[in-house]
């Protein structure tokens, strides 16, 4: 029994068929089947139910499926672990950081990053709402850095460490404002524009955070788009506190006070890797330092 013949067996059960495991794995039919028939002699049981059309497990061959993923995933992890020592610091690493989070307090630690690993492309994805969980749960970011309750992120596979706690706020122009001189709850704002910033991930599929039902909304998708909006006057909504503070202290944007909704919430932050992930030097560096950026942040 060899991982290239589990390769051709999990192939096969994902492709559906001989010629799908082919064109996947780049071999020839004869020599997807050969490499099944020697892994079945192997074992001694079948693991394919070849009546059908479409190939099948068997009953064994299902608890031996299972296993196999297991092994070919033990398998990446120890090539994986090879590269990195083979080829020593990474190519480039992806963080994904959620457009909530002030970009000011990572650029100390990019700066250490990029004077000790000159050679290593960070690559920064600015992302929303779950945006950066999304990236680094389905493996398009090897770290995130995103605002979530904790209990939403023991639903996935993650390692997180609580960075810093910040603010956001709900704010509109007071242009906006002398139209409710009355204002005492959000009902009153049904008909004015909440200015929604769009999940860049998949996570809220479908579900409107912190909206009213039969709420007017337009939606962007950053934070600055939202800001020139609600400094216009169109509209109003929560934004990062440290965003709009010096557009608060000048009046320009005003805090609104509603009895019903809170005008400032606080929002955890975390940083994020996948649980079991090997990182490379580069992307392990870069977990540390941000990973003690808690008692800065929180002594400020």
């Amino acid at each position: 029994m060899t991982l290239e013949q589990l390769k051709m067996l999990k192939a096969v059960i994902q492709e559906g068929s001989i010629q799908g495991a082919s064109n996947r794995l780049f071999k020839t039919q004869p020599a997807i089947s050969k490499g099944l028939q020697q892994l079945e002699s192997a074992l001694g049981i079948s693991l394919l139910d070849r009546s059908g059309y479409k190939l099948k497990l068997t009953q064994q061959g299902e608890l031996i499926y299972q296993k196999a993923l297991l092994v070919l995933d033990q398998g990446d992890q120890l090539s994986q672990m090879a590269n990195h020592f083979k080829t020593g610091y990474e190519a480039k690493v992806v963080i994904a950081v959620d457009a909530m989070f002030d970009l000011e307090r990572l650029a100390p630690i990019f700066d250490s990053i990029q004077k000790a690993f000159p050679l290593t492309q960070i690559i920064l994805k600015q992302e929303f709402i779950t945006g950066g969980i999304d990236a680094v749960v389905n493996e398009r970011a090897e770290l995130a850095i995103s605002a979530s309750e904790a209990s939403f992120l023991e639903g996935f596979k993650l390692v997180t460490k609580h960075i810093c706690t910040q603010s956001i706020i709900n704010v509109a122009a007071p242009k906006m404002l002398a139209r409710h001189p009355q204002l005492t709850d959000s009902s009153q704002l049904r008909d004015e524009y909440q200015i929604v910033v769009q999940d860049s991930g998949k996570l809220t599929k479908n579900v409107e955070l912190d909206v009213q039902k039969g709420q007017r909304k337009w939606y962007v998708n950053d934070f600055y788009s939202k800001r020139t909006l609600c400094l216009s006057g169109i509209g109003w909504g929560r934004l990062p506190y440290f965003m709009v503070k010096d557009d608060i202290k000048n009046g320009k944007l005003v805090p609104i006070d509603l009895a019903d909704t809170k005008t400032q919430v606080e929002v955890r932050s975390y940083v994020m890797k996948v649980k079991g992930q090997i990182l490379g030097p580069v992307a392990n560096e870069l977990w540390h330092l941000i990973s003690k950026l808690e008692i800065s942040l929180e002594t400020d």
